[in-house]
């Protein structure tokens, strides 16, 4: 995946409590994990580097299935050879567009040499949030059952940069929470995927520790329900470690942190790239099933 504070005032107190006390990779212990996560880029990933990357210690994998434009028609398969061959506990996030276009062939992407769908995006079929979260869900496939969580992904993959009037990014807020209504309807946790950085939650939502705007408040205490609190999965290249964490926005900790991008590695072919993570392994254990 490519591209991802305490809140003051009434927020200081608020955290996310089913996350409390993740220790460092380096004095890892049976609550983290490393995994890698994986989108229609990496492909179909073979039976050798399944059992390359259990043989590495790798505990679980998230799979892309939808990029923001199309369905990862790879995601079920991925999925599965994590599970089945590695035993890896598995995920699934769900890149948002803001812009409701979408390729020609989103459901069963037809892909020119560089890996994007034929064709100029046209207009979605519903525009918003829910309808990406659900296209989702269609990619996964028999898989859906045996996930822990959808993340929902929030960065900016489009140019020019995001604008930053306040009726822009109270439409995209709105979009984060549809999209995590959404996926709590699909009976999955619901986790957020960003990072602090340029082009990713502040930017997007308009929300940083000081917002005071009523939108940035309905956020946080979304985020910060005391009963469904939404972790984070945070981006920050270096070591496996969810200790160091700089708070901002709506979280006080990190229940992921995705720390090393685009790695050749296990035995994948050249051309091809996982991102390595580490993680609180409690968010994999959430498998309520679809009713």
């Amino acid at each position: 995946m490519h591209p991802r504070q305490t809140v003051l005032s009434i927020f200081t107190g608020i955290s996310l409590l089913f996350l409390a006390a993740i220790p460092s990779q380096a004095q890892k212990s049976s609550t983290t994990a490393l995994g890698i996560d994986v989108d229609f880029y990496t492909g179909p990933i073979t039976r050798e580097v399944w059992l390359q990357l259990k043989a590495a210690n790798q505990e679980f994998a998230i799979a892309q299935a939808w990029g923001g434009r199309s369905r990862n028609e790879f995601a079920a398969a991925q999925l599965a050879g994590a599970r089945m061959i590695a035993g890896m506990k598995t995920g699934a996030y769900v890149l948002l567009n803001f812009d409701d276009r979408v390729c020609p062939t989103f459901s069963k992407p037809i892909r020119n040499d560089s890996g994007t769908c034929a064709g100029p995006p046209v207009a979605q079929p519903r525009p918003g949030a829910r309808w990406q979260v659900q296209q989702g869900i269609a990619a996964l496939g028999s898989e859906l059952a045996h996930i822990g969580f959808i993340a929902i992904d929030v960065e900016w993959f489009l140019s020019p940069d995001p604008p930053r009037d306040a009726n822009a990014q109270a439409r995209r807020r709105q979009y984060v929470l549809d999209a995590i209504d959404e996926v709590r309807k699909g009976r999955k946790l619901p986790v957020i995927y960003t990072r602090n950085a340029d082009g990713h939650w502040k930017d997007i939502t308009g929300c940083d520790m000081t917002s005071s705007a009523a939108g940035c408040r309905i956020l946080y205490r979304t985020i910060n329900d005391a009963k469904q609190p939404i972790p984070l999965w945070d981006v920050e290249n270096g070591s496996p470690d969810l200790t160091g964490f700089h708070p901002y926005s709506g979280w006080t900790k990190r229940a992921g942190r995705q720390y090393r991008l685009d790695t050749n590695s296990f035995g994948l072919p050249p051309s091809r790239t996982v991102d390595l993570n580490v993680f609180d392994l409690s968010l994999f254990s959430f498998l309520r099933r679809p009713s």
